[in-house]
């Protein structure tokens, strides 16, 4: 009898585990996605220092991670490194 005592809480332990898994899982996951935002404010603040002199705008890409450096003129995605834009050719300085 004591087996059967001992299983039967093991099986409730279980099930309350098991629908309180989810709100865990969601509060984790909000708590990530509001420390990427985070995170990609701080990486945009030190690498411009806190001053925008260019007129490229430089964002960390949601996709890849990368640093991506956007056009003025015409808007298009081009890696930090490029001097020109990939699309129209003129510099962003």
């Amino acid at each position: 009898m004591e087996g059967l005592g001992i299983l039967g809480i093991l099986i409730i332990v279980c099930a309350i585990m098991t629908l309180l898994l989810p709100f865990f899982v969601f509060r984790i996951r909000n708590e990530m996605i509001s420390m990427n935002k985070k995170m990609t404010t701080l990486i945009n603040l030190l690498q411009n220092n806190g001053f925008t002199d260019d007129t490229s705008k430089i964002e960390t890409s949601k996709y890849s991670g990368q640093m991506i450096k956007i056009c003025p003129d015409c808007g298009r995605k081009n890696r930090v490194e490029d001097i020109t834009c990939t699309n129209c050719g003129k510099s962003p300085i």
